[in-house]
């Protein structure tokens, strides 16, 4: 409420153009409290913002580089949602109230792209710290990877355009962008190594890509097509796959699987078959081991000579009773 009684005083709280006014109105008649507060409200509209607005920040990172049509729409749906103000004066309370009220995961999407918006706009001087914005804890999901037989019926119902490009994805665990956007010039087959450059990388830090006989025999297989594109689209890389992809889980039978499940399928077949963390971690271009943790359950070989533990102090204590 904007304005609210403490005893029999009346008091105002204003949040305008991220300006907040809290203040005693002294007086304990309401009509006379609601004209003090009128008159408070009026005068804030005569400040000026302090600095680029929140709005600039949302169009000054749409602008840094190419972004997820996805990410552009919940950005700008956002400003539908929140009155533009000084970038400097938002408050992650201010952000909180604005964000929709609907899932943790859809509530933290948003969460995390306003984020990102405000620590452009804090690298650019435009504010000094950059407010917090507390995640909603959500359900711990399950993780999603394919098994064999799983990725045969895929294979077998995928398009020619999508499957060569699903198997590359499979063999090195790339990101779709990775992938659709690769160049001849950023493979060498001699040395069996493909790289992707920090500027197409999630983590802004250059990934090198070592190549299985099976990635260098598909990518050979690709020669002639391009001579820039190693999976191109009618001459140029893939836009859309969600169509085509779609229609191929449904004729596989398979659900809730998308593009980054190959990732997840890429990382834990490594981490079932023995792959160290840490030499997956270098393969998957994860930017920390907590990441890669995900997948250690799948690989509890290492902690097998321990698994006995209780059992052998279980039996020391029977024979000394």
């Amino acid at each position: 409420m904007s304005l609210y009684r403490v005893g029999r005083i009346w008091y105002l709280y204003i949040v305008h153009a991220g300006h907040r006014v809290r203040q005693s109105c002294k007086t304990a008649d309401r009509a006379r409290a609601q004209q003090i507060h009128d008159q408070v409200r009026a005068g804030l509209w005569d400040i000026k913002p302090a600095g680029p607005t929140l709005y600039a920040a949302i169009e000054a990172w749409k602008q840094a580089r190419p972004r997820n049509r996805a990410d552009l729409y919940r950005v700008d749906k956002f400003k539908t949602r929140f009155p533009d103000r000084a970038a400097s004066l938002i408050t992650a309370e201010d952000l909180a109230q604005a964000l929709p009220d609907s899932s943790p995961a859809t509530f933290n999407r948003y969460a995390a792209l306003l984020t990102a918006v405000l620590r452009l706009a804090c690298r650019k001087g435009w504010l000094e710290t950059v407010p917090h914005i507390e995640h909603k804890p959500g359900p711990a999901a399950r993780l999603c990877w394919l098994t064999p037989a799983e990725w045969r019926r895929l294979c077998r119902e995928l398009p020619p355009h999508l499957k060569d490009m699903a198997e590359f994805a499979l063999l090195t665990g790339l990101r779709q962008h990775n992938v659709t956007h690769l160049e001849w010039s950023q493979v060498d087959l001699r040395r069996k190594t493909a790289w992707i450059h920090a500027d197409q990388a999630k983590g802004r830090v250059g990934i090198g890509v070592p190549l299985s006989d099976a990635a260098c025999a598909l990518l050979r297989k690709r020669r002639g097509e391009s001579e820039q594109w190693v999976f191109p689209y009618g001459g140029k890389p893939l836009g859309k796959i969600n169509r085509s992809w779609g229609k191929a889980l449904k004729r596989a039978e398979l659900e809730g699987v998308t593009w980054h499940t190959l990732r997840h399928t890429f990382a834990s077949w490594h981490a079932m078959s023995g792959t160290p963390l840490m030499a997956l971690k270098e393969l998957g271009g994860w930017s920390t081991m907590a990441m890669v943790g995900r997948y250690s359950h799948l690989a509890p070989e290492h902690l097998r000579q321990y698994a006995d533990g209780a059992g052998r102090y279980q039996r020391h204590k029977a024979r000394h009773k």
